[in-house]
Formats: structure tokens, sequence, C-alpha cells
């Protein structure tokens, strides 16, 4: 497919907002910059709510070193698949997810931040 920038940009925005999975991006300081429908649904944030908040409100406090154990990873350049863990919900009840995240390169290859896709797996941990 040959597509100009602005028609390239508008594919993949459909393709981020149809997913069925969580689809976050944030800075190297862990500050949420997108959050998809999906994101919405599963975590119970909007996007007005979430975009511009630190991650860190859906990661329950006794897992909040896994933040940093990502982060440390992403300024690495490193990717992490298939991470198994528990995130917090909006209305504070948890949720089994499996999330990989990558690390987000600018066209000069600059770390800005990371892409994370998140699947609700709780359906398998019952």
């Amino acid at each position: 497919m040959n597509y100009q920038s602005s028609d390239a940009q508008a594919y993949l925005a459909a393709i981020v907002e149809s997913s069925d999975d969580a689809i976050i991006s944030k800075d190297l300081n862990g500050v949420i910059t997108s959050w998809n429908a999906a994101a919405e649904r599963i975590f119970g944030y909007t996007a007005q709510e979430a975009i511009g908040k630190h991650i860190s409100i859906i990661i329950p406090t006794e897992r909040l070193s896994e933040e940093d154990y990502i982060l440390s990873r992403v300024r690495r350049g490193e990717k992490i698949d298939h991470f198994s863990t528990i995130r917090r919900r909006k209305d504070g009840n948890p949720i089994h997810i499996s999330v990989t995240i990558s690390p987000i390169r600018s066209h000069t290859g600059a770390l800005l931040g990371a892409s994370k896709v998140a699947r609700d797996i709780s359906d398998t941990k019952v």
C-alpha cells in the first residue's frame, strides 16, 4: 500500500481505535500520551481522564516496582513481550492483563517513549 502521510496516519489511527486490545503510549517518564477506546473499556478511564496522567493510575501500589523495571528496559531500547501482570481499573477492581511494550523512536532513532498493547486475560485466570 502506498499512502500519503495523512492517509497513512488516518489508516493507523483507525486500526488503533478498532482494536480489541488496549493500545496506550507513554513518554519516558511514564506519562500517558495516548489511550484508545479499548483502553477505556478495559481500564474504565476515558482518554480525557488518562492522557497526561502517570501510568501508575492503573498500577496497584504493590506492583509499582514493575513500572520502574519496564521503563528501565524501554530506555535501553528493549521490547517486553507478553508480560503477565495485574492492573487496576478505575473502579478499583483488579484486572489480569498480558502486555507487550515496545520503544517508540523518532525518525532519527531517538527514544521518545513506549507503546503498550494490553489484553485482558482475566478469563484465563479464573
